[in-house]
């Protein structure tokens, strides 16, 4: 059965009059009526909120402020992390990524994304955990003198962990924002004495707070 507002219902009809029908709805569905042809028997108690289907394939696309301090002063940074994911119908989601970013010298992590959101509205709380190791390209050059030359980047261990809300749109793309901590462990080495190939490691852990803005794709 079509209405005149072009839903359809689908179900058993149990009595034909002439001029209405009684039938027994026999598959759940969304409907659209005109508040003028409805009569309420007792007081509205709700509206109940719709909700969003998260599970199944997506795309994560993010930027980052790292904030912290350094030896001498306060100091910033930017992160760019791309990952793909899977979300389970529990809200779980195990995905995989990689990105841009900048310590004291540029480093693109290799990471596993741990996500959850609690939640099936439209708008919903999530938390995430991140761990996975960081390349390191370039050779540190912040201005301190070494024996035969500036020591070069091995990169190291990084863990990220946070939570924020996600607002998801009709066709369950979204747009996010969090707040989480950043740890990233940076290993140097050099050669302090070329024939005998003597090295020298400088290894360096930084901490920083992390302001998230992502978009998600599904």
């Amino acid at each position: 059965m079509v209405l005149k507002g072009g839903s359809h219902l689908t179900g058993t009809i149990l009595f034909a009059g002439p001029d209405s029908l009684k039938m027994r709805i026999t598959s759940p569905q969304v409907i659209t009526l005109n508040k003028s042809d409805i009569t309420l028997s007792s007081p509205v108690q709700g509206i109940e909120k719709p909700f969003i289907d998260r599970h199944g394939y997506s795309i994560r696309l993010s930027a980052s402020s790292l904030t912290g301090r350094n030896d001498e002063e306060k100091t910033g940074s930017m992160s760019f992390h791309f990952s793909n994911a899977y979300t389970f119908k529990n809200g779980l989601s195990i995905g995989f990524g990689t990105g841009y970013e900048e310590f004291d010298v540029t480093v693109m992590p290799v990471y596993a994304d741990l996500r959850y959101h609690p939640l099936k509205t439209r708008m919903s709380p999530f938390a995430w955990i991140k761990s996975g190791w960081s390349f390191g390209f370039g050779k540190l050059d912040d201005g301190r003198y070494y024996y035969y030359n500036f020591p070069e980047s091995k990169g190291g261990l990084m863990f990220n962990t946070g939570a924020g809300m996600e607002l998801a749109s009709w066709r369950r793309n979204a747009v996010n924002i969090g707040v989480g901590y950043r740890y990233q462990k940076i290993t140097y080495k050099y050669e302090h004495d070329r024939s005998e190939r003597y090295m020298n490691e400088l290894i360096t852990c930084y901490n920083r707070l992390e302001v998230q803005f992502g978009f998600v794709f599904r």
